[in-house]
């Protein structure tokens, strides 16, 4: 069991994979999550950026091609904590999601790409064969 987590964030490398003796592959990249809050007079308080390391899994390992430095994720996963020995001596630790899908998210100044998929479109309202009758009349039985 695990902690399910979904976040935005900006791609902070591009993938990298690693390729394992028993013929398995693991393919990490890094996201970048500002972390801040607006005030009562709707300024933003910058606190940083969280790096999280997120491995793949093969359905997610699908959008790879797409996945390059700068692009604005949407990453769902379980979450864990990584603890290491620092070059100094000191402890340090990483956070690491394991991406079961990671979906693609527009900035505000990007245009979304023309001939692909745009949403839903509008349609008119479609007849209902099991609605009442819409006549003054009632039907003979």
């Amino acid at each position: 069991m695990g902690v399910n987590v979904s976040f935005t964030g900006n791609v902070g490398r591009d993938p990298e994979t690693r390729e394992f003796d028993n013929g398995r592959s693991l393919t990490t990249f890094s996201v970048g999550v500002s972390q801040g809050y607006y005030d009562q007079q709707n300024q933003w308080h910058d606190q940083g950026t969280m790096w999280i390391t997120v491995e793949c899994s093969p359905t997610a390992a699908r959008q790879l091609p797409y996945v390059h430095k700068g692009v604005k994720l949407l990453v769902t996963g379980r979450l864990s904590q990584r603890f290491y020995q620092k070059k100094d001596g000191g402890q340090g630790s990483e956070l690491r999601v394991y991406a079961d899908a990671i979906g693609f998210l527009h900035r505000k100044d990007e245009q979304p790409q023309t001939g692909g998929f745009t949403g839903a479109q509008p349609q008119p309202p479609a007849s209902d064969p099991w609605a009442a009758p819409q006549s003054d009349t009632e039907p003979e039985f």
